[in-house]
């Protein structure tokens, strides 16, 4: 204890330094002074690997705790939540009718196709900040900063929509209604919904993540396994009163006016995507396993197996048990146990829910806190955001990350957070996948202007298609006025697969004219330049579901932190350079003087940035 009340003392005063903010006062107007010099060099400056692992121990590196068996209990834990038990119902009775099964297969192909990517990178970058360092090293700073703090503000609303279950499945755990422990509050000219549980134990999951790595991921460990078991009884007694006469007919019928029923799946996916946000996660904690190379693809790949099966067994069992029109969307698995008559199984529901709410939140808060670490290393926001506490962990960020999550919970219910998750991670994984594709063909100033031409010409088609495969896809049905139908929609087919042949056409071309200029030592992604080229179009495809006001949240978002890159960001960033240029040239002169064996002669070494 003694320990880390001095470690606090310190940090404390190391707040006045200009090194917890990034720049004095001074360095600032210097830099502001080249300011147009300054963003030419910057926005898309790249960095090796070897370049962030030595920048990592700099600062401080994480403790290396986690197994395979702990790293794909975290991703568990991050994707089998609370979603699940709320998202289905919706999707169901507003989309896809029974064939609510096919919308997640269709979510997790995209997570699966991203899944691979995520694992070569993470194999050759361990690092936490996970997409961030994989977009930086290839698309640049400014790209991976723009896409990240997407990512982080996913992650801080979607920790906020699971806490925010926590309350009404425990007062149903104890045979209350829903609601017992929420209460309405006037404030500012507005009701709200206050959820002070959320509020409260967010704050214990935080600083229980702050205390330690190991002993929150254990904790994680054993209550996913429970959840896991838990799922399984909801499984196994769903078949039970399973009845095959309420999947009947599989799709909604076609409605006039309306896209085909069986287009509506694909609305449900972009939903259903909810239930997959987090993988990523694993990803996230590359700095923290142990044996990273063998152990993240093994993390990775094994949790995404895991959930994927879980929820595609979960979601037949529900249109089994009830038809369609009867699924209550609030609670959809406890009503459906009440409806076949296991009243009682409701309880054992709200405590799979429990289970899932506290494994979601714990490796909520500790994947945006891992991310938001690695945005922090490299300049993006103050120093002080990545100091690493006594038990080597990110505590100042993961207490930021906490606290957030806790406020947005108080006062935010989870129907207004849940419909403005997923298009941050989407776009993450689509640029995860266009980063593979662009350090495997491209070697900075090692490609000739020629080959530069081909390479961009590849990376172009395949994102033009992809845009105009959905674009085709979306446009008719905006077709509907008598006096025009017809005149382009009955040509909507021949364009889709031709689009669609143009798609597949392009990694083929990859292959044979664009050959890949680096190959990984360790894992590969199967099938280069085939998953990641499907893994552009599925995400391509599923951003072009999403709504407007997702679209206008994630606009206003990206303009707020572009605006903080070009006013702090940019000039961190530089300073930061500047600083670690400045020690690498005098750790060579202190080791050749060691080398030396000549007590006295040092070499002088400059190093120009």
């Amino acid at each position: 204890m003694s320990g880390f009340i001095a470690s606090c003392a310190r940090d404390v005063r190391a707040l006045a330094s200009p090194d917890a903010w990034g720049f004095s006062p001074t360095e600032y107007l210097d830099m502001l002074l080249r300011y147009p010099q300054l963003v030419r060099n910057r926005i898309f400056k790249t960095k090796t690997a070897e370049q962030m692992e030595m920048e990592a121990e700099h600062k401080g590196p994480l403790k290396r705790t986690l197994g395979k068996v702990g790293l794909t209990c975290v991703g568990v834990g991050l994707m089998l939540g609370a979603g699940i038990f709320i998202a289905p119902g919706t999707i169901a009775v507003n989309f896809t009718g029974p064939a609510l099964c096919i919308a997640y297969l269709v979510a997790s192909v995209s997570a699966f196709l991203s899944s691979f990517c995520y694992s070569e990178f993470a194999v050759d970058m361990p690092l936490a900040g996970a997409a961030y360092n994989y977009i930086a090293s290839t698309l640049g700073e400014f790209t991976a900063w723009v896409v990240t703090s997407n990512l982080l503000f996913e992650y801080i609303l979607a920790d906020a929509a699971v806490i925010r279950g926590f309350a009404p499945y425990f007062a149903v755990l104890i045979g209350k209604d829903s609601s017992y422990f929420l209460y309405d509050h006037y404030m500012l000219g507005e009701w709200y919904t206050m959820d002070w549980w959320a509020f409260a134990l967010t704050l214990l999951v935080t600083a229980f993540l702050a205390y330690g790595a190991k002993e929150s991921t254990t904790a994680n460990t054993i209550i996913t396994i429970i959840h896991v078991l838990v799922m399984v009884f909801i499984i196994i007694a769903g078949f039970c009163k399973a009845d095959s006469a309420n999947i009947k007919p599989f799709f909604f019928p076609n409605q006039p006016g309306q896209p085909e029923a069986w287009k509506q799946i694909f609305n449900g996916a972009s939903i259903a995507f909810f239930s997959f946000v987090g993988f990523d996660g694993v990803a996230a904690a590359g700095e923290e396993v142990i044996d990273p190379h063998r152990n993240m693809p093994i993390g990775i790949l094994g949790s995404m197996t895991i959930v994927t099966v879980i929820y595609f067994l979960m979601c037949i069992v529900l249109v089994l048990m009830v038809p369609v029109g009867m699924i209550d969307t609030g609670a959809s698995f406890a009503s459906a146990f009440e409806y076949v008559g296991l009243g009682w199984a409701k309880h054992i529901v709200a405590l799979g829910a429990i289970l899932g709410i506290l494994t979601g939140i714990l490796t909520g808060i500790y994947t945006p806190a891992r991310i938001l670490t690695g945005c922090t290393r490299e300049g993006m926001l103050p120093p002080l955001m990545s100091w690493v506490g006594p038990k080597q962990t990110p505590w100042v960020a993961t207490w930021l990350i906490g606290i957030t999550v806790a406020v947005i919970a108080l006062l935010t219910d989870f129907a207004k957070l849940g419909d403005m998750v997923s298009i941050g991670t989407l776009v993450v994984f689509w640029f995860v996948a266009i980063a593979l594709l662009w350090r495997r063909m491209h070697v900075p100033g090692q490609t000739k202007p020629l080959r530069l031409a081909n390479q961009l010409l590849h990376i172009f088609a395949i994102i033009g298609f992809s845009l105009g495969f959905i674009l085709v896809w979306k446009l008719p049905i905006y077709n509907e006025i008598d006096s025009v139908v017809g005149k382009w929609k009955g040509q909507q087919n021949a364009w889709l697969l031709a689009l669609a042949i143009c798609c597949l056409l392009t990694p083929i071309s990859m292959h044979f004219f664009c050959k890949p200029a680096y190959i990984p030592a360790g894992y590969k992604v199967p099938l280069y330049p085939f998953v990641p080229c499907a893994s552009v179009f599925v995400n391509t495809f599923l951003l072009g579901q999403l709504s407007q006001e997702s679209y206008e949240r994630f606009g206003w978002w990206t303009l707020g932190v572009t605006a903080l890159y070009t006013v702090y960001g940019i000039f961190a960033a530089q300073r930061k350079d500047n600083k670690s240029g400045c020690e690498s040239s005098v750790k060579i002169g202190q080791e050749f003087e060691d080398a030396s064996g000549q007590p006295g002669v040092v070499a002088i070494t400059t190093t120009k940035v």
